[in-house]
């Protein structure tokens, strides 16, 4: 079951990425792009912590494998 809700516009490239708890990062179409090209958890979490480092902070192991593998 999905903890994250992961949203990517094919119009624009920008990809939202929202916790249950209605926190969210936001990346343009360059970092969905970075994003969907990474491999494992710790590639994500530094990726994303370039963008939103409180968001990343509070992200757990299970939704950082989440994200790696739904954003492609």
């Amino acid at each position: 079951m999905s903890t994250l809700n992961i949203q990517r516009c094919p119009e624009t490239g920008i990809c939202s990425i929202i916790k249950q708890d209605g926190s969210k990062i936001d990346l343009m179409p360059d970092e969905a792009t970075k994003l969907a090209a990474t491999t494992d958890s710790e590639e994500t979490k530094a990726l994303l912590s370039e963008v939103d480092a409180s968001f990343t902070m509070n992200l757990a192991e299970a939704e950082l494998k989440e994200i790696t593998q739904e954003v492609k």
